[in-house]
């Protein structure tokens, strides 16, 4: 197994040398010694974090953080502070920095500092993990946060809706409750790939309504951990149309990369608000 990567930036030779001697064995050293050139190394090496001096020819320590900090690329990777200059290293804390180590410093102190500011980071990866139903309809695979699914069931036999969008045209019966049936194919302009027996419903709450999707298949639920998700800033095009509200990210996965949806996204405008008074006629027969 590979070591994690630490990338050094000092513009003291002695130093890099004495940091190189203290972590060499526990993890894998790339250097710099002064802010552009450590710059660069981090949106090319990507390291499992950096430990920075903050007076460097160039561009200073603080300067390289608040780029790094910036840069949705960037921005998780741990910043540890190397500096004897006190003042300005407690408000690089307040700029991102991971933690802070005075020099002189001793070799336990420097590798206790860095094996805390990895496992920090690890958790809050950790904490990035998302839980997702992956769904396809057609050629069309995407997945969807499982804490917006009610159930998942065989698509039971469906009724149809006097008025509606063609995509929602029908209803079903739930618990003895009404739900209007969004069908995604339709939505999306392309053909199911299983006959109507097969297709399955993902009922879905949002903005207290429920909504059953039709879609043609149905993984089990997965976890994925923040690092196999590209967030919704790092997807180019995340600024625009329906997208701005329904995609959450990229999921990696088999090679491939699957937009994560929030499943309004299937929904026109306002076509949510009136779903009740799309199902107004069927309640009223029902009662009557």
């Amino acid at each position: 197994m590979s070591l994690p990567s630490l990338l050094l930036v000092d513009d003291s030779d002695a130093i890099l040398a004495l940091e190189r001697a203290i972590l060499s064995g526990h993890y894998t050293i790339h250097t710099a010694s002064n802010g552009r050139e450590a710059l660069e190394k981090v949106g090319r090496l990507r390291p499992a974090a950096v430990l920075l001096d903050l007076s460097m020819p160039e561009m200073d320590g603080d300067e390289v953080l608040q780029k790094m900090k910036a840069d949705v690329a960037t921005t998780d990777i741990p910043v540890i502070i190397i500096s004897s200059e006190k003042q300005r290293a407690e408000a690089c804390l307040g700029l991102g920095a991971e933690a802070f180590l005075p020099k002189p410093f001793r070799a336990d102190e420097l590798l206790n500092l860095v094996g805390e500011a990895l496992e920090a980071a690890r958790r809050r990866s950790r904490s990035g993990a998302m839980l997702v139903l992956r769904l396809s309809v057609g050629e069309r695979e995407f997945a969807v946060p499982l804490d917006s699914v009610k159930e998942v069931l065989l698509q039971p036999a469906t009724r149809p809706l006097p008025t509606g969008p063609s995509y929602l045209r029908e209803y079903v019966e739930l618990r003895g409750h009404a739900v209007c049936v969004l069908d995604v194919a339709l939505r999306l302009g392309v053909k199911h790939q299983v006959a109507i027996a097969e297709r399955m419903l993902v009922v879905i709450e949002t903005e207290g309504v429920s909504l059953a999707l039709t879609v043609d298949t149905v993984k089990d639920p997965e976890e994925f951990q923040a690092t196999d998700i590209d967030r919704r800033e790092k997807v180019g095009g995340a600024e625009h149309g329906l997208l701005q509200e329904g995609l959450l990210g990229m999921l990696r996965t088999g090679g491939r990369a699957l937009p994560i949806l929030d499943p309004k996204v299937f929904i026109a405008r306002g076509l949510l608000r009136d779903l009740p008074a799309l199902l107004a006629p069927v309640e009223e027969e029902r009662s009557a």
